[in-house]
């Protein structure tokens, strides 16, 4: 990930040449650099003003003033997602900070505590495709009178190196759960923590290492 403002002064041309032919060579190795650049590549101004605009939009590394995450959108797969038994696996650019795990962890945690009070039940959507220009009509007795649907169980968050992974078990909660998900991790990941990938199933992926639980060797986990 981009973690360094790159400025060019008024100075002359070859100046920005330089910091032209910088950039052109990180970008080899720098995908999210690269989709930031796109086509400016070869154009020292451009490239300078998609920098630039990167900076005002992103700010420095700091959660509660400013955006840190990715300008690349993450992959979204399932391998034989079974909806009350199985991980969901995150993978992140780089090894999660103690705040990371703390951002996510409380994401997921919220999204828990939303879905085993209700609320990804799509029976009771009275308000979704209703117009806001005049004062809609909410029945209440409608809605104490649908099927109710739960949240059943989730596990803590862990963490080993630049993956993440939680259990859960969706009850009788909705699809309708996965999207509010992914809606809110979209946001996470380009405002606060880059992610690469979000994979629903499978129970081994990458090189996670079953019952590894020693923060020595990079496993960090949030309590749920």
């Amino acid at each position: 990930m981009i973690t360094a403002a790159l400025w060019w002064s008024p100075e002359p041309q070859r100046e920005d040449e330089d910091c032209s032919k910088v950039l052109e060579d990180a970008c080899k190795s720098d995908e999210e650099l690269r989709a930031l650049l796109g086509d400016s590549i070869g154009n020292p101004e451009l490239m300078r003003q998609r920098v630039e605009d990167r900076v005002r939009k992103k700010g420095r590394s700091n959660f509660h003033k400013s955006k840190t995450g990715s300008v690349v959108s993450f992959k979204v797969s399932f391998r034989d997602f079974n909806p009350i038994d199985s991980y969901i696996w995150f993978e992140f650019y780089g090894s999660p900070s103690d705040q990371d795990v703390d951002i996510i962890g409380t994401v997921i945690q919220s999204w828990y505590l939303m879905g085993r009070l209700g609320a990804f039940n799509s029976s009771n959507l009275q308000l979704a495709n209703s117009s806001m220009e005049y004062d809609p009509l909410y029945d209440a007795d409608k809605g104490f009178k649908a099927m109710p649907s739960s949240f059943h169980d989730i596990s803590d968050v862990e963490f080993q190196d630049n993956w993440g992974r939680v259990w859960v078990d969706l009850g009788t909660s909705d699809f309708f759960a996965i999207d509010v998900l992914l809606n809110c991790l979209t946001v996470l990941s380009s405002e606060y923590l880059g992610i690469q990938q979000v994979v629903f199933g499978g129970r081994r992926i990458s090189d996670w290492e079953e019952g590894m639980t020693n923060p020595e060797y990079g496993y960090k986990y949030f309590k749920v």
